[in-house]
């Protein structure tokens, strides 16, 4: 007796060799058959010539539930610990969340002690192709194989918080010959050690080291891990085997990829999944001239078929992926491949052939009268109506929506509700295996599609007809039933004692595998990673000046913030240097309700400075820093008087303003003179002023001689200015007196500039000489000072980065006693 068939019993197919079907007692032989409807087919034996009864579709057996003996794993999202728990492989892509083997804290950072957790998981019990993606939390992030691993493995970007790493990966592949170094180092002293012979042969494993921080962990970190499974044999790739490549089924070193294609999946599983030569998983002893290879490879094919994708593009027809237990039936496993790509697994006399998609052409067409007469035939036209599958509902694994699973968009069709009495009868069918949405919807239709073609035969044939086998497909003329060449099927071969065959027949259709309309797939995000970081509000940074004692003054700055908000203790901020990103001040205050501080530590005056801020949270979670703003210091010296602080300005700030001011005034008549159209300006004017283009040239003569209440003022100012596009160069000089009953001052100056203003090239010179509260003075503001007497120069002083330096002098003591020789690096002591 021949049947299409999965493995009927786990004892018989994996203990030994595989048996044909015919050798068991017919009354106890059960075969099923995966087809397109997924339909599982019982074939017994009634004791008369022939009595084949097919059971149910697998679409009705779900809906009567019936389901596998157990689970065959497909895709496993919790992480399993303990000492019981089964060993598992990758097939094809797949998600799982591994077995923890062993855990650990250690590491002590800014005086933390256990401040790293390491976690090892392994992934699979055989040696996979890589690690494709890493999820946390629910969320994937970014992992690149190819990083140079840091001390402690390759970081995660999403994880890294205040410029600290905080997730690293090691992976091992499975072919690893040593121990991972790190958790030996850390834990090979513990009171349960890790020494270097745990290697881990064969197993592929990552270790997880995440380093503590409330903000980023709120418990035990949750890993879920992408693989690339096993390489698999394809013999399509073996030249020696008729395909095309380097494979050998004897060197599994050649095989390459993780194949998804559910054909070949299959195949290694029916040969055996083994590990150096040891096996594991899967039949034991089927041979190569038991899986025939045209029609594997035509399978396979269907399989890779392009088929059209939603909107645009193609993909490939079928695709299977999963991580499997060990503790699944292999014959489980294989029904959920089956299923995955429409197929059916058929035995004949020990030899499996599978047969993938829509119905084949005809092999062979009969008549009513091949049909043997003396034979009883019968005919089931529908099923029951409680076995008729009108609706399907499915989950398969969503690979957008972290590798979980989601319900596919259902089938219903009101035509078919109508047909069975106006009844929705729908099934909802678990794909394990399956991992596209829109591979599920074909698999749905045809499922349905299939499941309704009700007519069903058992036919005695004449012996001439015992050559064929199921998976077959047959074309039969019957006026009896007026059949014109209809389709079918051949699910069952009975060898009858005289030489004849029994047929049991299903009718097919090839439509009932155009798809039809996909429904696109809605993927929903996955949003879990930490909460964006808050941001400060209404950060701003305003220049102050801070009155001392005795009319002291400094620079200071304002820092300011919206106070109104919840979850905070705290601000902190910090404050460098526009010139050059120097921090100078890193500070924070408990304060934060007040919504400013004022703050002058090492804030120098009229000198352009930075801020930034950020909210301290009350509970552990991350705030953002703030943009840096630009804030101009007054020029205040630190710790002076007013009085103090307006001579030490007389070299700059009041010899500057007098320069602006002029420069203000010297604009106004050069704009003036622009509305004209004039280009030059006659020399008796006390303003003259030529432009032409972006070239100007301007001199400015100013003299005034005033009294203002009981004070007599005087003076006089004459500046010139160039500029040539961007480029300009200028200066004044000015001479001013005052007298008035409580003193009297007098002042010379000098102010020169020149370059492009705002950028380095701009350069600022000028010296003062004044009488002021009856002190003489002489300042002088200038890069570098030199001195010299018509044949000699000497620059004795210089100015770099805010320090004075000497050099090319002597200095003397008033007694010569003590000599500093600059120029020859002596210091010489004399004796009086």
């Amino acid at each position: 007796m021949r049947f299409i068939m999965l493995i009927f019993t786990a004892l018989v197919f994996f203990a030994g060799a595989i048996e044909p079907a015919q050798a068991l007692p017919i009354g106890a032989a059960i075969a099923g058959f995966i087809g397109l409807t997924g339909t599982l087919a019982s074939v017994v034996a009634a004791g008369i010539n022939l009595a084949v009864g097919l059971g149910l579709s697998y679409l009705s057996q779900t809906l009567f539930g019936k389901k596998p003996q157990q689970g065959v794993g497909g895709m496993s999202g919790k992480l399993q610990s303990g000492g019981a728990v089964p060993r598992s492989f990758i097939l094809g892509r797949a998600m799982t969340a591994g077995k923890l083997v062993y855990a650990g804290t250690w590491g002590e950072v800014d005086n933390t002690p256990n401040a790293y957790l390491s976690m090892v998981i392994a992934l699979s019990d055989l040696p996979v192709q890589g690690l494709a993606e890493i999820w946390v939390g629910g969320e994937k992030v970014t992992w690149d194989p190819n990083a140079t691993p840091g001390g402690i493995g390759i970081a995660i970007p999403e994880y890294r918080n205040d410029d600290k790493n905080h997730l690293m990966v090691r992976f091992y592949d499975g072919r690893q010959t040593a121990a991972d170094t790190l958790m030996v180092e850390k834990f090979a002293g513990s009171a349960h050690p890790y020494l270097n012979t745990r290697i881990g042969t064969g197993v592929a494993y990552v270790v997880m080291t995440a380093r503590l921080n409330d903000k980023l962990w709120s418990g035990l970190p949750q890993y879920k891990f992408v693989v690339d499974g096993i390489p698999l044999y394809d013999w399509r790739a073996d030249s020696s085997a008729g395909g095309d490549g380097a494979q050998r089924w004897t060197d599994p070193s050649t095989w390459t990829g993780s194949p998804d294609n559910p054909v070949v999946i299959a195949y290694n599983i029916i040969r055996g999944i083994r590990f150096a030569g040891k096996w594991l998983f899967g039949g034991q002893t089927v041979a190569s001239p038991q899986l025939p290879l045209s029609t594997w490879t035509a399978a396979a094919n269907e399989c890779d078929r392009l088929v059209a994708a939603i909107g645009s593009g193609t993909e490939r027809q079928f695709r299977a992926a999963g991580e499997i237990s060990l503790e699944a039936l292999p014959a489980d496993v294989l029904a959920e491949l089956m299923k995955a790509c429409n197929g059916r697994l058929a035995e004949v006399g020990g030899i499996y052939k599978p047969h993938v998609g829509a119905a084949g052409s005809a092999i062979f067409a009969f008549t009513d009268g091949d049909i043997l007469s003396t034979d009883k035939q019968t005919l089931e036209p529908f099923p029951s109506l409680d076995q008729a599958v009108n609706a399907v509902t499915a989950k398969y694994v969503e690979p957008g929506e972290g590798w979980v699973q989601k319900d596919a968009p259902p089938l219903y069709s009101l035509t078919l509700e109508a047909d069975d009495g106006g009844r929705r009868q729908a099934v909802d069918v678990d794909y394990a295996l399956v991992f596209s949405g829109t591979q599920v919807q074909r698999l749905m239709k045809a499922a349905r599609d299939e499941s309704r073609r009700f007519r069903r035969h058992n036919l005695p044939m004449p012996s001439y007809c015992s050559i064929f086998e199921p998976n077959d497909f047959v074309a039969w003329s019957s006026d009896r039933n007026r059949y014109s060449g209809k389709l079918w099927r051949i699910d069952a071969v009975q060898d009858l004692p005289n030489l004849n065959s029994g047929w049991t027949l299903t009718e097919v259709d090839p439509s009932d595998y155009n798809p039809g309309a996909l429904t696109p797939i809605v993927i929903a995000p996955t949003l879990n990673l930490p909460p964006a970081a808050q941001i400060i509000i209404d950060w701003s940074a305003t220049p102050v000046t801070i009155n001392g004692d005795e009319g002291s003054q400094r620079a200071g700055i304002r820092l300011a913030w919206d106070p109104n908000v919840d979850d905070v203790d705290g601000v902190q901020f910090e404050i460098r240097l526009a010139v050059d990103g120097t921090v100078i001040l890193q500070s924070e205050t408990d304060r934060y309700d007040a919504g400013a501080i004022l703050i002058s530590q090492n804030i120098l005056g009229r000198t352009q400075y930075q801020a930034r801020g950020r909210y301290r949270p009350a509970s552990p979670r991350d705030t953002a820093w703030s943009g840096w703003l630009n804030v101009l210091t007054p020029d205040v010296a630190e710790g002076m008087t007013q009085q103090q602080a307006y001579e030490l300005s007389l070299m700059t700030g009041d010899a500057r303003g007098s320069m602006q001011e002029l420069q203000r005034q010297l604009d106004e008549v050069i704009d003036r003179i622009a509305l004209d159209g004039a280009e030059n300006v006659g020399a008796d004017y006390i303003q003259r002023a030529a432009i032409r283009g972006d070239l100007v040239a301007a001199i400015q003569q100013v003299t005034q001689a005033y009294i203002a209440g009981d004070t007599a003022i005087a003076d006089q100012t004459t500046a010139v200015n160039v500029k040539a596009d961007q480029m300009s160069a200028g200066g004044f000089v000015k001479f001013a007196a005052t007298a008035a009953p409580t003193g009297v001052d007098v002042r010379f100056q000098i102010f020169l500039n020149a370059g492009s203003v705002g950028t380095p090239n701009w350069k600022e010179a000028g010296m003062v000489l004044d009488i002021v509260g009856g002190v003489s003075r002489c300042m002088f503001q200038v890069d570098k000072f030199s001195i010299g007497n018509g044949a000699t120069n000497v620059v004795p002083f210089a100015i770099v980065d805010g320090v004075v330096y000497m050099s090319g002098v002597v200095i003397k003591s008033s007694n010569s006693v003590v000599q500093l020789d600059l120029r020859n690096d002596a210091m010489i002591f004399t004796e009086p």
